[in-house]
């Protein structure tokens, strides 16, 4: 009431663990609503990313992506990504190693702006 922000106000954004299926890793961003994940790279991979917000609005996400501990795992982002300034343009590859993966669209997925970096 009267637009003070209370506890039942606040949206708390879960993790979603996205899953390797023959060889794709798809993050679904539910319209948009979702927008944190976890790859577990047990094998080589190419990234999708689905659902959108739609045309008019941002989808943006997060995704932590570790190494098993074999390591070497490789990540294929789609052709529309495009790396901002300093960022690495590819995941760690020692065993059990940690990328973070921050992407944005304004263009409904026509071109993703991505950071990623090695987590120490």
């Amino acid at each position: 009431k009267g637009g003070r922000l209370t506890i039942a106000n606040l949206y708390l954004d879960a993790i979603t663990a996205a899953a390797i299926t023959s060889g794709t890793v798809t993050l679904n961003c539910n319209g948009g609503r979702v927008r944190n994940f976890t790859i577990a790279l047990t094998a080589n991979a190419t990234l999708a990313v689905s659902n959108l917000a739609g045309a008019g609005r941002v989808t943006e996400f997060e995704c932590q992506i570790t190494q098993d501990a074999t390591g070497s795992r490789t990540l294929t982002l789609p052709a529309s990504f495009r790396a901002l300034g300093g960022s690495d343009t590819s995941i760690a590859s020692a065993a059990n190693s940690v990328t973070i993966l921050s992407a944005k669209t304004f263009d409904n997925g026509a071109t993703w702006r991505y950071a990623m970096q090695e987590s120490a």
